[in-house]
């Protein structure tokens, strides 16, 4: 393919998961329970199409690892902990009657804390390798 689609897909979960844990704040901060809905919504439309840019990413992975192979093997590693730890804290918002857990588990809300953070450590491979190592960037004048 010439142009690859992981960068296109990746900023939906980005978004999702950065703003999982401010919804959660502000439902901690405000006591406003439809917020714990918007953070459970957020963590499982990131889940769902962080599986669409982690198969996206697959298919770019032998051309980036060889250019950058720790740097990739990190960012794989980081993104699939980031998106195992969203699993988690969405399976944790979904009691068994299938009803949205109001509040959210204490356990579930540190786990999507922990998305945050190693996304952001991820994201930065991942910008290390297109800005730092070109990787997937044309050099041909196009």
């Amino acid at each position: 393919m010439r142009h690859p689609l992981h960068p296109m897909l990746v900023h939906v979960p980005v978004a999702c998961w950065l703003l999982a844990p401010l919804s959660d704040g502000a439902a901690l901060a405000t006591g406003w329970t439809q917020l714990w809905t918007v953070s459970t919504l957020l963590l499982g439309v990131g889940v769902a199409w962080g599986a669409l840019a982690a198969t996206a990413g697959a298919m770019d992975y032998a051309r980036a690892r060889a250019v950058a192979p720790r740097l990739v093997n990190m960012h794989v590693a980081l993104m699939g902990g980031a998106w195992t730890v969203a699993l988690l804290s969405l399976f944790g918002r979904i009691g068994a009657d299938r009803q949205i857990a109001v509040p959210a588990p204490w356990w579930s809300v540190a786990a999507c804390v922990a998305t945050a953070i190693l996304l952001v450590a991820g994201a930065w491979c991942g910008g290390e390798m297109v800005y730092g190592r070109g990787i997937g960037v044309q050099t041909n004048g196009r």
